[in-house]
């Protein structure tokens, strides 16, 4: 739309050196590893059934944005005249913002389960409101996305966000076995990643992220939960900081690790395949390895 795009250039207009910065500094927060972090917080440190509820609201909603994004196609502003990209190109397609779907899931199941446990449930609302707005923001100043592009983002994040807190409340106590469920549905998008990359010649990359990271989480949280039983509280409060210290390392070095060593294959398929294997194997870690490590530590 032409009122779109005059808004974008009239954002861009009144743009600084620290501006520039700030936003793309504010911009992290919808992005992947926000996400990451805020799932091991919760995961590891306070409550592992939201943790992995969080983490279920997450991966359905990157599907959901992954197959508009494939069907409506939609350019990114950048690659209009007069549009510049700040600080980063965003590859893929533009609508609906993915950074403003994954701060609005945060947000929304965060303020769902303040409120859930009458802890700080105003503030936590305020604040998600707040970041859920300055990405939204920061994705149309950087020229990475249209205003309808966050707009829908958003709107979607908080409808999967509170639609998937109803229904984990109402499974109750055996949302392990998602699993079921899950898996058949991660080996749908791994191979609609390959059919779609050897049809139309296109990597659905967020497809294949999803069917790696998903199946992994739910596998290692069904066994952790019927093996394991990793108790999250510690008993002195240094060992939640020694956690996340050492599972932010150990998951830091298996992303960027094996994304070095992959990198030396080039072939299309097998490049899908393999970022499958990478995002199944920081999932397994995250939700099975990790709590099995911190026990045998006792910490």
């Amino acid at each position: 739309m032409a009122w779109e795009i005059e808004f974008i250039k009239w954002l861009q207009s009144g743009n600084s050196a620290f501006l520039d910065y700030f936003v793309f500094f504010i911009t992290q927060f919808g992005a992947e590893l926000f996400f990451m972090l805020a799932v091991m917080i919760l995961y590891w440190c306070v409550d592992k059934r939201e943790g992995f509820k969080l983490l279920n609201l997450f991966m359905i909603a990157q599907i959901a944005v992954g197959m508009v994004k494939t069907t409506v196609k939609r350019v990114r502003p950048y690659y209009l005249d007069g549009i510049e990209p700040i600080l980063e190109t965003t590859e893929g397609y533009s609508f609906p913002s993915g950074h403003s779907n994954n701060i609005a899931v945060i947000g929304t199941d965060l303020t769902l389960f303040s409120k859930k446990k009458g802890l700080y449930f105003r503030s936590v609302c305020i604040v998600s409101c707040i970041m859920i707005a300055l990405v939204m923001f920061s994705r149309v100043y950087l020229g990475q996305h249209f205003p309808t592009d966050v707009i829908v983002g958003a709107l979607l994040g908080v409808g999967v966000g509170m639609l998937g807190f109803w229904l984990f409340d109402k499974i109750g106590d055996k949302e392990e076995k998602i699993m079921f469920f899950v898996v058949p549905l991660c080996v749908i998008c791994f191979v609609a990643s390959i059919i779609f990359y050897c049809a139309l010649g296109e990597q659905i990359d967020s497809l294949m992220t999803v069917a790696g990271a998903y199946s992994a989480a739910v596998i290692g949280y069904y066994v952790e939960k019927k093996k394991v039983r990793y108790d999250v509280k510690a008993s002195k409060k240094w060992h939640y900081a020694v956690r996340m210290l050492i599972g932010i390392a150990i998951s830091i070095a298996l992303k960027e690790g094996l994304k070095v060593i992959f990198a030396f294959v080039d072939n299309g398929v097998w490049t899908l395949v393999l970022r499958f294997v990478r995002y199944f194997l920081i999932g397994i870690f995250a939700t099975l390895l990790a709590p099995m490590l911190f026990k045998k530590l006792k910490i």
